[in-house]
């Protein structure tokens, strides 16, 4: 059907027409543009040597190679234009392959469409895809080694057995957190299937991702832990402010970050604010277990998927135990496909048990909510944003630093704006090349632990960048006449 195509560009262009508005969006942006360059000025493989150009501190490339191996082939003038629909076009994959996913399901071309609709409409999904991240990819993979192996085990196809394989290398070579998730999955349906499928594919996804990486994903591996022990380590600061320490919800001046507090303040309840869509699970084991549907096997299984990871979000962003292993509402985005196809089958089937006018006001109240809050976020968290974008004042910044005649060395804060100075001036700039680098910078993050004047003759900085609608320079006890150069909130201080 040709709707089946007009729905991923239909979704492209709802998660990119942002980036219209706002050309230079985002904080880990920066840090996968210099990851592709490091690859691209190395004849597009992997640097081996230190990264020690600009990192204070020096480390080695420990990032899963595929995704800045694949966009090294852009020159850096064309990747800086495009990088913002990126990851939307990834997503966009993801809702094409709906379509033949629950064609093979149910037969049901209309459901399939209506799945594909659903799906593109999940909040969580919008600001994910706002900015250059590999994590669309990485989701991508998630999906279809997933269905694929739970293809096989109910139909016994083996060609899903063997792209399962494909898709399960790719997962580790792709993006750490939807390997994360996969493992999670992976004993989680080891037990619920009593089945040796997934962990069986699991290890040789990773055997194999060794033995095509000659080793190399090893330090990725070893990047993941050292990335996992830093924040087990600082897991009490995983949302503080850098300079302020862990201060009250009200006082969070950043709206993100308030998201975040209200999201561990009212889990579980509002994940489902963020996908609506995956009560659909809920949904369709109580009908199953009243007997009101028979729902068919591997559609109950897709709910026992949405259902783990909605259980295991929940739990992550009441722990701060778990904090370690993500923010607990991103695992809700591993089960946005089985949720949007469960919505979509129960759009059909729920008119046998009730009056289908009743149907239609949920599902149009449901899909008003979440168009509006996909423009609201869109809205407020890109194009009207200050903090993560690259703007006029942060171009003079830029042209100030690379044009004074001796080197600096900077310390930023926040510390979010250490890749992006990188990427944009000359400077020595206090960050880790690594994730194992991590380790050496608690005593800037997350937290300010140590003073200027310290941290000055310990990395022999010269200069500090801070913007003062993050921290007063009273507060950092900065002298007005130190402030060398200013644009708005954002001073170049000496130190």
């Amino acid at each position: 059907m040709v709707i089946s195509i007009l729905i991923p560009i239909l979704s492209f262009f709802l998660q990119a027409y942002p980036r219209f508005f706002k050309k230079s969006f985002g904080v880990d942006v920066w840090t996968r543009l210099l990851e592709i360059d490091f690859i691209r000025k190395n004849n597009h493989t992997i640097p081996q040597e230190k990264l020690q150009s600009q990192f204070i501190i020096d480390g080695y490339f420990d990032y899963p190679p595929i995704f800045p191996w694949m966009l090294s082939f852009f020159s850096k003038e064309t990747l800086k234009n495009i990088e913002g629909y990126i990851a939307p076009f990834f997503d966009s994959l993801q809702v094409l392959f709906i379509y033949p996913i629950v064609m093979i399901l149910t037969g049901n071309s209309l459901l399939a469409v209506v799945a594909q609709g659903i799906y593109a409409l999940t909040p969580m999904i919008a600001i994910e895809n706002s900015y250059l991240t590999p994590r669309s990819f990485g989701y991508l993979n998630f999906s279809l080694v997933t269905i694929s192996l739970l293809g096989y085990y109910y139909y016994g196809d083996i060609s899903l057995l063997l792209a399962s394989l494909v898709f399960g290398t790719a997962i580790f070579l792709t993006h750490r957190f939807a390997t994360q998730s996969f493992l999670f999955i992976t004993i989680f349906f080891t037990y619920y299937l009593n089945t040796a499928l997934f962990l069986q594919i699991f290890l040789a996804g990773f055997a194999m991702a060794v033995i095509l990486t000659n080793g190399y994903y090893l330090r990725v591996l070893k990047g993941h832990i050292a990335n996992i022990y830093f924040w087990v380590l600082n897991k009490d600061y995983r949302f503080a402010h850098q300079v302020r320490g862990l201060v009250k919800e009200k006082k969070q001046q950043d709206w993100v970050g308030q998201i975040y507090m209200l999201l561990q303040l009212l889990s579980p309840i509002a994940l489902f604010g963020l996908n609506p869509w995956a009560f659909s699970a809920f949904i369709v084991l109580g009908l199953h277990y009243f007997g009101w549907l028979l729902i068919p096997p591997i559609l109950l299984t897709f709910a026992a998927w949405i259902i783990f990871f909605y259980v295991f979000g929940a739990v992550v962003l009441k722990s701060k135990y778990l904090i370690p292993i993500g923010e607990g509402q991103r695992y809700m985005e591993m089960a946005t496909i089985p949720s949007a196809i469960l919505s979509s089958y129960l759009f059909f089937r729920l008119p046998e048990v009730i009056p289908g006018l009743w149907v239609w006001i949920g599902f149009g109240c449901l899909i008003f909510y979440c168009l509006a809050s996909i423009l609201f976020i869109q809205i407020k968290g890109v194009i009207v944003d200050k903090n993560r974008s690259v703007d006029d004042n942060l171009r003079k910044v830029f042209d100030f630093i690379n044009k004074q005649k001796k080197k600096m060395r900077i310390i930023c804060i926040p510390h979010q704006n250490t890749t992006l100075l990188i990427y944009h001036t000359e400077a020595d700039v206090l960050v880790n090349a690594d994730n194992p680098g991590l380790l050496k910078l608690t005593d800037v993050y997350p937290v300010l632990r140590s003073s200027l004047p310290d941290l000055k003759r310990k990395y022999k900085l010269t200069h500090a960048l801070v913007r003062t609608n993050f921290v007063t320079l009273k507060e950092l006890r900065i002298n007005k006449s130190q402030v060398l150069f200013s644009a708005d909130d954002i001073k170049v201080v000496t130190l």
